[in-house]
């Protein structure tokens, strides 16, 4: 997995990536990778998820990126992130409308997604504190991703989704207890690695 780098040296893969080097822009996006999976895995629930998976849309979306890199004006990590989940939030829309609309893979009668996440939350007054918010949620998609698979899935549903431990246990088909010793170990391996990471 790629970690993000500090802003400085974000600024020139950016840099390098606006005056055409494929391969910073690769980096850049790959640095992504996690909080895309993140956003990916809310929208995509129930049977939908067993049809749309998360890498594919991704994928679209790094390809998006590439071809549109030149409509992006700005300098900073969060506006960089800002614009990214704003195409990653397209791709994802149009993902699911091919999927419902699409009568032969008979998700017509699937469950219809909620209204769209906010990336960064407009309740948030300053602009300084919206960057900041989309960079700790960058740190904490690659955080996420460090840890293993179930505790990931743990933390995700209860800390992310809000689901009871009875409703993760369904969804995990394991007991509550169960699901709570991998929450906790999720959670201590969570601080774990943010801490390591400062």
């Amino acid at each position: 997995m790629v970690t993000a780098p500090p802003d400085s040296e974000f600024r020139k893969l950016l840099r390098r990536a606006k005056d055409g080097d494929e391969q910073a822009l690769g980096i850049v996006l790959e640095q992504h990778r996690a909080y895309l999976r993140l956003l990916a895995l809310r929208e995509l629930e129930g049977q939908l998820a067993a049809r749309l998976d998360p890498s594919d849309v991704i994928q679209q979306t790094f390809l998006s990126a590439v071809r549109n890199f030149g409509t992006f004006l700005g300098e900073q990590p969060a506006e960089f992130l800002a614009w990214l989940a704003r195409i990653h939030e397209r791709n994802l829309q149009d993902a699911v409308r091919e999927h419902v609309a699409s009568q032969k893979r008979g998700v017509g009668r699937e469950e219809a997604l909620g209204d769209g996440h906010v990336v960064i939350d407009s309740r948030v007054s300053s602009p300084s504190a919206r960057i900041m918010q989309g960079e700790q949620a960058l740190r904490l998609a690659q955080a996420l991703e460090k840890l293993p698979a179930d505790q990931r899935e743990a933390v995700r549903l209860r800390h992310l989704e809000g689901k009871s431990l009875a409703e993760m246990a369904a969804r995990m088909e394991r007991s509550e207890r169960a699901v709570a010793a991998l929450l906790n170990r999720g959670i201590v391996g969570l601080r774990r690695t943010v801490r390591a990471d400062k």
